[in-house]
């Protein structure tokens, strides 16, 4: 980002003797190198660079002109139309008073960098014309060295060095070394910071780690790009040891058939008349494997696909099959459901090379259940519509223990008869759904959902730390409440984690203050104001600060606590 360069300290001059020259700039002067204030959706504007596009990534249909713009400080990308930019120079003053935040300084700190380096090279380089992560071949859809793309799937745990130990260790071997192991990696605060990198590190699915000549363990491959990546289970790896993806796999299908042996019987779901519709499922991570088991076991024609291929492997024996590709996918089914770790998975599936966007045809239909922003949601909505296609947005309310029991809460919105073409899928993942009506409504609504259930969790926080300082013993609070009209899965989950001092990362702190922030920014923009709300946000991002993000939302009573 240190070479961009590009001409906006002449055309500010320009603009200053010249008025008239900055009302014509932002009626369309735009072009590759300019910086700019860009605004995508409902989210606040925010400075960036147009780019060139990266060659896979397609741009959205639609008769207004649209630029691909690299976001400062967030070092994102996205397509934005015309009518939402302005150039930054002329509109610095203004938009800096608008918005505040650390990401938001940090972003006018980075674009501020470039404009420096810039007029201290005084003149324009090719390379202020391209994004820092560009592909330098132009075949990848993300570089390896700078970027490496996330695994689409979720991630199935996280943790210190006992998951890890499961995850390499040798099958034969296990128990024989796991206590020995054991001690030395929940001792190594290295290793730790290790384990939690490994989802950035993870090479081509099926291969174990190499080992040096000293016995340790060399460097991880970079990410395989979509081009290069495989698309079949039969990877090779060391006799008599498990990959990581097959022990991630092994892991989350095991604790789906302990949710299930588990259930009440009267809790059993009444018979379900599945679709024959056939049905495609993106994402295998441990909320996957719950829903896409859980589609199987009732009927459902399913083909799954997964970034690491041999994840696949034992939905084909439950019933399922495999596509080679997420085009290949569409190709082979009716509708497609994704569960994706984020918003940048998300979008790789849908915009990357033999991704949904390649087959997607007037007889297809998408359906994304990911929890993401309303930007993204909204993006690939008119994308999927532009190629005829038929869309519905469907995040859940519920975590691991739902998906792995079926009893998610769905909340459906986009494409009606979508919706109601996919009744018997919801009937088989969860125990309620709603359509909520147009594409933004379900990303809203879980956004609001999250917002209350992280003001409640504050308040039982609170709770628990007066008891304490009060003197009162906290299990016999605990009790009561459990005892009370406030009795929830929220306050006997959370007090117990509270009780014991361990907060295991259900729903990690970090999401749940973001999600507190964008519901302050939705509540700016249809002028609601959220007291209670703006106080939650602070508490949330007091325990970032102290390190906690990580950790579960209720780890938030720590930061009460003190």
């Amino acid at each position: 980002m240190a070479e961009n360069k590009q001409s906006t300290p002449t055309k500010m001059k320009n603009s200053d003797e010249n008025p008239a020259s900055e009302a014509n700039a932002d009626q369309g002067a735009f072009k590759l190198g300019d910086l700019v204030w860009a605004k995508l959706s409902s989210f606040a504007p925010w400075p960036g660079r147009i780019v060139k596009p990266w060659k896979h990534v397609k741009k959205p249909q639609g008769k207004k002109s649209q630029f691909f713009v690299y976001f400062y400080g967030t070092e994102d990308h996205a397509w934005v139309k015309e009518d939402n930019l302005k150039h930054y120079a002329e509109h610095k003053e203004a938009m800096s008073k608008a918005h505040k935040g650390v990401k938001f300084n940090k972003a006018i700190t980075a674009i501020e960098e470039a404009i420096t380096e810039e007029k201290e090279k005084n003149k324009v380089s090719k390379a202020a014309t391209v994004s820092p992560y560009h592909p330098e071949d132009d075949d990848e859809i993300f570089p390896p060295k700078s970027k490496p793309m996330k695994d689409y799937s979720r991630e199935p745990l996280s943790g210190g060095g006992k998951l890890k130990l499961r995850l390499q260790s040798d099958e034969k071997d296990n128990k024989r070394k796991h206590k020995e192991v054991e001690k030395e990696e929940d001792s190594d605060p290295e290793n730790e910071r290790e384990f939690r990198s490994t989802p950035r590190k993870r090479g081509r699915g099926g291969r174990p780690p190499k080992t040096s000549t000293d016995g340790t363990s060399a460097a991880p491959r970079p990410f395989a790009t979509p081009k290069k990546r495989a698309t079949t289970g039969t990877g090779t790896h060391t006799p008599g040891r498990k990959s990581k993806a097959e022990s991630l796999s092994y892991l989350a299908l095991s604790l789906y058939n302990s949710y299930q042996k588990h259930l009440p019987d009267n809790e059993e779901k009444p018979e379900i008349k599945a679709t024959e519709k056939k049905i495609g499922f993106i994402g295998l991570g441990i909320m996957g494997t719950g829903m896409a088991m859980n589609l199987i076991k009732a009927g459902h024609k399913v083909t799954v696909w997964n970034r690491t291929a041999s994840k696949c492997e034992d939905f084909v024996k439950a019933g399922a099959s495999q596509a080679e590709s997420v085009s290949d996918l569409v190709k082979q089914t009716d509708i497609v459901i994704s569960m994706l770790s984020d918003s940048e998975a998300l979008r790789a599936v849908v915009f990357g090379e033999n991704g949904i966007l390649d087959a997607m045809q007037a007889d297809k239909a998408f359906v994304d259940m990911t929890t993401v922003d309303i930007g993204t949601i909204t993006g690939v909505s008119e994308a999927i519509t532009g190629k005829d296609g038929r869309f519905l947005e469907a995040p859940l309310v519920g975590s691991v223990q739902q998906a792995m029991e079926g009893s998610l809460v769905v909340l459906g919105a986009g494409d009606k008869t979508l919706y109601d073409d996919l009744q018997s899928c919801f009937e088989a993942l969860g125990k309620k759904s709603f359509y909520l009506g147009d594409v933004g409504n379900g990303a809203r609504m879980k956004l609001i959902n999250n917002m209350i259930t992280g003001s409640m969790m504050c308040c039982f926080g609170e709770g628990m730390s007066l008891a304490e300082k009060a003197g009162l013993n906290q299990s016999n609070l605990l009790d009561i409440l459990n005892l009370s009209m406030l009795s929830s899965p929220l306050i006997a989950g959370k007090g117990r984690a509270i009780l014991a001092g361990v907060f295991p990362p259900a729903f990690p702190l970090k999401f749940q203050q973001k999600d507190m922030r964008q519901a302050l920014s939705l509540a700016e923009q249809v002028d609601q104001p959220l007291p209670i709300t703006a106080a939650v946000n602070e508490l949330y991002k007091r325990a970032k600060n102290m390190g906690l993000g990580d950790s579960d939302m209720s780890a938030v009573y720590k930061s009460m606590s003190k």
